[in-house]
């Protein structure tokens, strides 16, 4: 027997060799090594409270799978996924590796590339302001009218968003347009964020509530007077200093009403301007009092109040 099988050695290396090559070849034929590409959404994980939804440059990453066709087809499109992990990073850029939620099982004899394999993050905090909603109108009242001063509810809102957009906002505003020129207005209208060149600052920045309620109401002008403006203050001063002057910004308002009201209407004062304990010159907006009957076009005065010091008392 084992002479039988010594016999014709090279033709029996050359025919099993031919076998070896024709079943690489039908296998590869029936399973042949492919590639394929697929192009993914980068995901972000693990994002901390506080932090803005990040920007991530390039959003989206290509996925090359290469390998045998049994196993590349293993791998469902759909259920690839590229995602990046902040955790415990800070605000700022960060330069990140992509991941793959693909487990060594379904990479059995499939080689993976990501392009590009790290992408660039951005992470920026959310911050809030609070502003006071400022009401534009065009003042064109019917002849014989006037607007009353606009009331907006509510008189503030919270901007808030990434740190730099919102710390571009410097005032809100809401224009109250009547429907017909000259009409009164009762409805809720939208807040409108402007930067320090009066644009909209719109992306990355939420007003809440995005809408308040303004009412603008006409008055009949039956008559006007110019009276003085009078400051009305509490508390003393520190002993270290005296006051020394107040001024009004404007001195007098006009005020619009009946000729009976009129008459016994000389002047209009202020709120309590509080100077309890004052040392220093102090400067603010302070609001004027109503007057039964009457109308005031203007409803703050700007009141600035100066003092000097008092010198220091011998000791005994």
């Amino acid at each position: 027997m084992w002479r039988v099988l010594r016999e014709n050695i090279p033709e029996k290396l050359m025919a099993l060799s031919s076998a070896i090559l024709i079943w690489l070849y039908v296998n590869a034929e029936r399973n042949p090594t492919i590639t394929q590409r697929f192009t993914v959404d980068v995901e972000v994980r693990h994002l901390q409270n506080g932090y803005e939804p990040p920007t991530v440059n390039p959003s989206q990453v290509t996925v090359v799978l290469t390998g045998m066709r049994s196993s590349v087809e293993q791998i469902a499109p759909r259920g690839i996924r590229a995602t990046v992990d902040v955790s415990g990073l800070t605000e700022g850029k960060q330069r990140l590796p992509v991941q793959l939620n693909l487990t060594r099982d379904l990479l059995q004899d499939v080689q993976v590339e990501i392009i590009p394999p790290t992408v660039q993050v951005t992470l920026t905090r959310r911050i809030s302001k609070t502003f006071k909603v400022e009401c534009l109108f065009v003042n064109a009242p019917p002849e014989g009218y006037v607007y009353l001063a606009p009331v907006v509810y509510p008189e503030t809102v919270v901007v808030s968003g990434a740190r730099e957009q919102v710390n571009q906002v410097r005032r809100l505003i809401v224009n109250a347009v009547p429907q017909k020129m000259g009409d009164e207005v009762d409805d809720d209208l939208p807040v409108v964020a402007l930067d320090a060149e009066n644009r909209p600052v719109s992306g990355g920045v939420t007003i809440r509530p995005s809408y308040v309620r303004v009412v603008l109401k006409l008055a009949p002008v039956s008559l006007t007077k110019t009276v003085l403006v009078t400051p009305v203050w509490k508390g003393k001063p520190d002993p270290s200093v005296a006051i020394e002057e107040i001024v009004l910004e404007p001195r007098t308002v006009v005020i619009s009403g009946k000729p009976e009201v009129l008459a016994q209407v000389h002047s209009v004062e202020t709120e309590p301007i509080d100077i309890d304990n004052l040392t220093s010159d102090v400067t603010k907006s302070v609001a004027l009092r109503s007057v039964e009957g009457a109308q005031l076009t203007t409803t703050n005065v700007r009141v600035t109040v100066r003092v000097r010091k008092l010198p220091e008392r011998p000791a005994p």
